[in-house]
């Protein structure tokens, strides 16, 4: 799911962010950055599926930045959720949330179907607000919600890559190659 949101708070903590990888002699930072908590399952996911690791490799190559968290969500159905957070000297941040409270399985899967989007984004380089954003999907995919001026939208090809995501985590899994 593709969720529109800006907020000072998220803006200042990528500033934040940006400072400390842009120290001299520090090796370029990785375009995926999950947080502490969600690195071994980021890395686990990418190790279980191509679909996946794919998809990390294709964000490497691309003009944005994508944030990786786990996060508790009002709604009991939403499994994550992309958001453009700010666009700052040129590069775009995202950030991917996948809701706590799942199984493993569930959060590597919704990795799958939001890295997807991600790369829906990074590959439109005129998404640099909420309204382009909102443009992007409306022609790629279709509206899910629009609550107090929180849009949502979903793409069908976000949900094939979710899908083909979690029949390679399952695979691996049975195949004695998973967790």
């Amino acid at each position: 799911m593709v969720c529109i949101l800006l907020t000072k708070s998220c803006m200042a903590f990528l500033m934040l962010a940006a400072l400390m990888f842009a120290q001299e002699g520090m090796p370029p930072a990785p375009h995926v950055r999950p947080e502490r908590g969600m690195q071994r399952l980021v890395a686990e996911a990418a190790r279980r599926s191509p679909a996946i690791r794919e998809s990390i490799d294709r964000l490497e190559q691309l003009d944005v930045i994508v944030y990786v968290r786990a996060r508790a969500f009002a709604r009991v159905d939403l499994e994550g959720q992309v958001a453009l957070l700010a666009v700052t000297g040129g590069q775009r941040y995202l950030i991917i949330e996948l809701a706590c409270g799942h199984s493993e399985l569930m959060q590597m899967s919704t990795l799958g179907h939001e890295l997807y989007h991600a790369i829906e984004i990074a590959e439109e380089p005129a998404v640099v607000n909420t309204d382009t954003l909102a443009d992007l999907y409306s022609r790629i995919g279709m509206l899910t919600g629009d609550s107090r001026g929180l849009r949502t939208f979903e793409s069908a090809a976000a949900a094939e890559a979710g899908e083909r995501a979690r029949k390679q985590l399952l695979l691996n899994t049975r195949h004695g190659n998973g967790t």
